[in-house]
């Protein structure tokens, strides 16, 4: 059996499962190269990378509620899929121009989440320290 089935830069969509609707993980991204793809995704290939990019910017931004079906399990299925209206610009370089606004609010998002994160340790350290100088005594 093969390493991959497939080559190239593409757009993953899941397909299936309740994080459709949660939400907690993506279920658009990009991948590049040699890769292997179950039944559960949609594969979208796109004329460049800047299209790929904003198309995957836009599904992870929207709420899917209402192209997806199942009770038990949600599922996006193709022609719902198809029939997402993507506002993609005409113009590549309009496109590259909001992509790379995008890309560059997600890392200081991720800046922010870290320094936030280092924090709440800090916080939780401390916590824990003035807790344990209380109950010996030391304050």
């Amino acid at each position: 059996m093969a390493d991959y089935i497939f080559e190239g830069d593409n757009l993953l969509v899941s397909e299936d499962g309740a994080n459709l609707l949660a939400r907690s993980t993506p279920i658009a991204f990009s991948v590049t190269g040699k890769y292997w793809v179950n039944n559960h995704a949609h594969i979208l290939h796109f004329e460049n990378m800047a299209t790929q990019r904003f198309a995957e910017f836009y599904l992870e931004s929207i709420k899917l509620d209402d192209y997806i079906t199942g009770a038990a399990q949600p599922k996006l299925n193709q022609k719902a899929l198809n029939s997402i209206p993507i506002p993609i610009p005409k113009s590549v370089e309009a496109q590259v121009k909001i992509v790379e606004s995008v890309e560059t609010l997600q890392e200081e998002t991720q800046r922010l989440a870290s320094i936030y994160s280092r924090k709440l340790a800090a916080l939780e350290a401390l916590k824990k320290s003035l807790l344990h100088r209380a109950f010996s005594g030391e304050l």
